[in-house]
């Protein structure tokens, strides 16, 4: 089944990091290509790709997709609002900074917050990859293609909207790995730390909408402990015809919710 699903998964891909969808379903044209808001958007930061008109005027398609949404956008917009209103204050708990690095268009982020509860609270809320889509906001898709020993490869939709009133749709293919000790020494994404124990579960894009995604959940505390430590590490590098700093913003947003979203889930727990 698992050798099934996965077949099915990357089906929609082209081998070029693009999202094949078949035009008399979708009613879309190439994922890569998008509406006349990429025109203003391409003009206003310097872009000069162009793209063929498709019949989406104010969806920046970044992919789309076959596989079964979470429910219909309206759904999805008012169990996210729910969300985001249920965290109140957690967000601004939350710190973020994002890194140039060295790689043209690369960017690394790396964002914490405290939790009150145990390690092993949050490594249990952050692998129950069924459910990640009930209590992180922005998750049109989550598939648990494939479990394994220690990890999983999922498919993800993530879709944000923005504050100039396009709304970003963006497809990846993830392995998940689980590091019930950390990540090993030398791992790109080790860090030394005085914290106690650390867990990780990294995650690599095998497909999808950015040249480069990759990054990891970090937890530091130990099981006895009353809270712990969470650290989100992500290297992306977008589309080059993507304007970065837009991206980076956008991100950044969403992710001190959705660290605030998995702190509420796991105190609750």
């Amino acid at each position: 089944r698992g050798g099934d699903k996965m077949a099915k998964a990357l089906h929609s891909f082209d081998g070029t990091g693009r999202v094949r969808v078949p035009a008399a379903r979708s009613g879309l044209g190439p994922p890569s290509c998008s509406s006349r808001g990429w025109t203003a958007l391409g003009r206003h930061y310097g872009a000069t790709r162009t793209c063929r008109r498709v019949p989406a005027p104010r969806t920046l398609a970044l992919g789309s997709t076959e596989n079964e949404e979470v429910g219909s956008l309206e759904e999805r917009h008012e169990r996210d609002e729910k969300l985001k209103a249920a965290v109140g204050d957690f967000p601004e708990s939350v710190t973020v900074s994002v890194t140039s690095l060295p790689s043209r268009n690369l960017r690394e982020l790396v964002a914490s917050t405290h939790i009150n509860a145990p390690a092993n609270m949050v490594w249990d809320t952050l692998t129950s990859y069924e459910t990640l889509h009930e209590f992180i906001p922005g998750l049109a898709v989550n598939e648990c293609v494939e479990r394994t020993e220690r990890g999983a490869t999922l498919l993800q939709i993530g879709e944000a909207n923005t504050a100039v009133g396009f709304r970003f749709k963006a497809k990846v293919l993830l392995k998940i790995e689980e590091h019930v000790n950390g990540v090993n020494e030398g791992h790109k994404f080790r860090r030394e730390t005085e914290e106690g124990r650390v867990r990780d579960i990294t995650f690599d894009q095998l497909e999808g909408d950015f040249r480069e995604y990759e990054g990891t959940w970090k937890i530091l505390g130990g099981d006895l402990e009353e809270s712990c430590k969470l650290v989100y590490m992500l290297r992306v590098k977008p589309q080059p015809w993507l304007p970065v700093s837009l991206v980076m913003m956008k991100v950044s947003q969403e992710v001190k919710v959705n660290l605030a979203c998995v702190r509420m889930q796991a105190e609750a727990t």
